[in-house]
């Protein structure tokens, strides 16, 4: 037997798991719309201005990236996902000194990827939309109009900015095309990160970082850019892709490291 409710005074035959996934579904409408969101990317983007103006910063290598921008240089800047928050500052700062340097990064076309997106826009990135077939989070990834973009850019003079264990993990190792996609355009590629002295660990797949104000906040870029011969067999691919992985893990604790000693 259908058990009546009334919601907001109005009788109604529902049954109650029927209303929570009605609430459930208008709940997502609501999250997932242009106007919720781009609320939210400006709360989001106006938090990250406050933290980056708010703290003392160090950079480690940082010529390199604007010896990259003087020259349109190519490269393909790989940080881990737990990071992201912090990469768009260093963008800003750099398109600040050479304006006509541009920047690209991949987000999927699903809600959260739309949201990281808008983010990343605001902040003068270019953004390409990942692979997705009807907007549905299985269908993550790059596919070959992203390729065709990510190309097109890199020829251009573009540099890409990619997490590499991105956007479900496994955390820290690299499950993307990274290594093919600078050994095919020949764009080299630069490990960073980034360290706050006061942040807050989400209980996420990758313990995402979330900064806070008045922090000390590290820099951290690899000392050389690493080139990938177009040549590589799937062996010597292999290999490259661990050695990029220990540079990323490098750069991260180095970023941690000079947090401890200041």
């Amino acid at each position: 037997m259908t058990k009546k409710w009334k919601i907001f005074g109005v009788q109604t035959n529902l049954e109650w798991y029927d209303i929570k996934t009605k609430f459930k579904q208008l709940l997502r409408k609501i999250t997932y719309s242009w106007l919720f969101q781009e609320l939210l990317c400006l709360l989001i983007v106006s938090y990250m201005k406050l933290v980056f103006v708010t703290s003392k910063k160090t950079f480690i290598n940082y010529g390199i990236m604007r010896e990259a921008a003087r020259n349109k240089e190519p490269l393909l800047v790989s940080f881990w996902h737990n990071r992201l928050m912090l990469t768009p500052l260093v963008t800003q700062k750099l398109q600040k000194i050479y304006p006509d340097y541009n920047l690209m990064t991949l987000a999927s076309k699903h809600g959260d990827g739309r949201f990281v997106g808008g983010v990343m826009k605001k902040f003068g990135l270019i953004l390409i939309a990942g692979s997705s077939r009807d907007g549905r989070k299985a269908s993550r990834g790059i596919d070959f109009s992203n390729l065709k973009q990510i190309f097109s850019g890199l020829k251009n003079g573009y540099s890409l900015g990619i997490t590499p264990d991105g956007p479900r993990g496994p955390n820290q190792k690299i499950n993307g095309e990274l290594v093919n996609i600078a050994r095919i355009s020949g764009a080299k590629i630069l490990p960073m990160s980034c360290s706050s002295s006061r942040a807050i660990e989400m209980q996420t797949w990758d313990k995402f970082k979330i900064p806070l104000p008045f922090s000390t906040l590290c820099f951290c870029f690899d000392d050389s850019a690493i080139y990938v011969p177009k040549n590589s067999d799937e062996a010597e691919m292999k290999k490259i892709k661990f050695f990029v992985e220990e540079r990323m893990n490098f750069v991260q604790e180095k970023s941690q490291q000079n947090l401890r000693s200041n």
